[in-house]
């Protein structure tokens, strides 16, 4: 009994460090970010995309001395947002993109330069928040609610590359969208990347936190179908590594989405939490709408 409860202390206390290390990790990213803002020529528009997630991921990382899994998967969002904005900036990009086909122009968004080495403290930091994730779903849930859990932060956070690029990057990603889409043949491209990098990011959201996951499950399965559709994907093949990328991809990813639009956010979840407070009893016309969406 004694040498049970001794080694659950010292998983305690090393949970705790682990926290410790994770919100000093996540300091020294937001330390090295906020230079790079204050320091570097970078657009008003990128510096306010990284302020604000910046104090996310503060936020975020404060949260998670707490334990909670709400907290590890806000940390996981604000993370992976930080870390993907400083590792694809381009300080000067190139003076003239005419010419280039719309695999290239894609290409310039998606790979960097970025900040030399911001990157691979992205990855430790998001290993630290794995981690935490793992030590709180062995403890203190079932299997089967943690790997759903998982698979759900992990489709979420799949969104974060996109919606990056789409609408925070700054005025030189966005037009670089904005010529992408329209050599798609998309009418209005400029509004076309707004509303797809408005609904990626609503999508992330609402799949990490599993918050409205139903309603926003169904919508990002449908936007990325679609996305498909307009993209001329389902013309190309299945296989994904095709010339031009054929469909595999994005429809294996649509329908694991779709899974939370039946199942909702689950145990581990803020429409869950949602559920069991007295919220709803204070409003009773939100009774009616909590089978829809949460």
């Amino acid at each position: 009994m004694n040498v049970s409860y001794t080694k659950s202390m010292a998983i305690d206390n090393s949970v705790r460090w682990l926290r410790r290390v994770t919100l000093a990790v996540a300091v020294i990213m937001i330390g090295w970010g906020a230079s790079v803002v204050l320091g570097q020529p970078v657009t008003a528009w990128f510096a306010a995309s990284a302020t604000i997630w910046m104090a996310l991921l503060l936020i975020s990382a404060l949260w998670q001395l707490r334990g909670s899994f709400t907290a590890i998967a806000a940390l996981a969002l604000a993370t992976a947002v930080v870390s993907r904005l400083f590792s694809v900036l381009r300080l000067n990009p190139p003076a003239s993109i005419a010419g280039l086909r719309p695999e290239d122009l894609d290409l310039l968004v998606a790979t960097g330069p970025g900040v030399p080495g911001f990157e691979l403290l992205g990855w430790f930091l998001g290993a630290l928040v794995l981690v935490q994730f793992i030590l709180r779903a062995a403890r203190e849930s079932s299997l089967n609610d943690a790997a759903l859990t998982f698979i759900r932060v992990y489709l979420g956070l799949m969104f974060v590359p996109h919606f990056g690029s789409h609408i925070l990057g700054g005025p030189f990603q966005f037009n670089i969208y904005t010529l992408y889409f329209a050599s798609l043949g998309l009418h209005l491209p400029a509004m076309q990347v707004l509303l797809a990098g408005s609904v990626e990011l609503i999508t992330a959201i609402g799949l990490v936190l599993g918050l409205f996951t139903r309603p926003v499950a169904l919508l990002g399965s449908v936007y990325l179908l679609l996305s498909m559709l307009w993209g001329g994907h389902f013309h190309i093949g299945y296989v994904w590594a095709l010339p031009e990328g054929g469909y595999e991809f994005g429809v294996f990813w649509a329908v694991m989405i779709a899974v939370f639009a039946v199942l909702g956010g689950g145990p581990l979840s803020v429409d869950n939490a949602i559920r069991q407070s007295d919220f709803q009893n204070r409003w009773p016309r939100l009774r009616a709408a909590r089978l829809l969406f949460l």
